[in-house]
């Protein structure tokens, strides 16, 4: 073969070469991916109570002091009642006017009057001791918490329970795949890639424990019941995709 020839056949399989280089090793071999998953109902040991101090007043000076005051009263029985500060945390505090509107038949507004204002202090409270949330929200309520958000539940530490998962579902896709080639008269040859969907992402089996938007102290005097609350459980999942090459 002359030079000339040489050197052009060179120059044709050049790219073909680039091009090898950039597809995945997966797409130059034959090969089967299956995705395998594993998941567990676990207790929780975490309640998150949601809610809210709402203060309604002619004026915003006002609605905004009154409500500072009764939040901070709010957060001080919290404190009370054992809870770490760090398990504490303010979500929103808001300010808006509140309107009065007037309607013609048609349903057309034709008249709004600024009536008031209206000041919302949101927390979330973190209880390690869940048999006690039910008692601790019904005190807050007692004491101003007059805008409820509900009870959730979570597991605190669920990484290492996740990390047994991940283990659990990796074998369920060795197995899925070998069934298949098995049935073929393969083999599963060296692992190409892995690839965790799921990563592990905890979900709750039921969805928040909810009450009522607004929830005022009783009138009556005495000790008032507890909320009652069932955390039932949590499902921890996880999922996992592997590739593996096929040979004879």
């Amino acid at each position: 073969m002359s030079f000339l020839r040489l050197s052009l056949a060179c120059l044709v399989m050049l790219p073909i070469a680039a091009h090898a280089q950039d597809v995945p090793l997966r797409d130059q071999l034959p090969h089967i991916t299956t995705t395998g998953s594993a998941h567990a109902n676990v207790m929780p040991d975490l309640a998150i109570i949601s809610f809210a101090v709402v203060t309604e007043r002619p004026t915003a000076s006002a609605a905004s002091s009154d409500n500072a005051a009764a939040a901070q009263a709010v957060v001080g029985e919290v404190k009370a009642q054992g809870i770490d500060p760090k398990d504490i945390r303010t979500v929103s505090v808001t300010l808006s006017p509140v309107y009065d509107e007037s309607r013609d038949a048609s349903g057309h507004l034709v008249k709004r009057t600024l009536r008031a204002y209206s000041a919302r202090n949101g927390l979330e409270v973190r209880v390690h001791a869940i048999d006690k949330a039910g008692a601790l929200a019904r005190q807050l309520i007692e004491k101003g918490a007059n805008n409820f958000g509900g009870i959730s539940f979570e597991v605190e530490h669920p990484e290492p329970k996740l990390r047994s998962l991940q283990t659990e579902a990796t074998k369920d896709a060795l197995a899925r795949a070998q069934s298949y080639v098995d049935a073929l008269g393969l083999k599963l040859g060296r692992v190409i890639e892995i690839a965790p969907p799921g990563e592990g992402t905890p979900y709750p089996a039921a969805p928040r424990a909810k009450f009522a938007a607004a929830m005022p102290a009783p009138p009556e005097a005495g000790a008032a019941a507890a909320i009652p609350i069932e955390p039932g459980f949590e499902t921890l999942a996880t999922s996992v995709s592997v590739t593996w090459e096929l040979v004879q």
